[in-house]
């Protein structure tokens, strides 16, 4: 991926083009989380984009940001969504970069998307979360300006996924006014 676009999403996408990428986040999560020694069944994707599909809307304006990447060829190189959890609260979530966009930057600028689209909405802290073997995001929340807290936080993942409370880290940052 030579040149890479950032586009915010005011509608989803084609259905089987969003697949395409949450179906490779999805998996790469469930590989992360067997590794992990975590006792997750294969359906697990199935069920995560079903999950999705039936909140897509919470990850479209007003209350939410849908950001992808995409090439020359308008493929799409990476994700990443946010959605309101309360009035001054965003949530982070999904956000993914495919082999060939990684070391690309793309990640950081799916990141800063979201954070200006939260700054837009007039929120006033975003929170996110991640699994302790995802030392990518680990590494970048912060050099974004997020602090990882001990937690837990209430985040979507927290309150869906209980199983999975142990092997998460929790993120925030406060926003400043536009």
């Amino acid at each position: 991926m030579n040149t890479i676009e950032i586009v915010n999403c005011d509608r989803l996408p084609r259905k089987d083009d969003l697949n395409a990428i949450l179906t490779q986040h999805y998996t790469n999560t469930v590989q992360r989380m067997q590794d992990m020694g975590l006792g997750i069944d294969t359906a697990a994707l199935q069920s995560a984009l079903a999950e999705f599909w039936a909140h897509a809307e919470d990850y479209l304006p007003p209350d939410g940001c849908l950001v992808l990447a995409r090439d020359e060829a308008g493929q799409i190189g990476g994700c990443g969504m946010m959605k309101r959890l309360d009035p001054d609260t965003g949530e982070l979530k999904r956000v993914f970069v495919t082999k060939a966009a990684r070391g690309t930057g793309t990640g950081r600028r799916l990141i800063e998307a979201r954070i200006a689209a939260a700054r837009k909405m007039g929120l006033k802290r975003l929170v996110a979360d991640t699994l302790t073997s995802n030392v990518e995001m680990s590494s970048l929340y912060p050099k974004l300006g997020l602090v990882e807290v001990a937690g837990p936080l209430e985040t979507t993942t927290f309150l869906d996924q209980p199983m999975l409370r142990p092997h998460l880290h929790y993120f925030i940052m406060e926003l400043e006014r536009p």
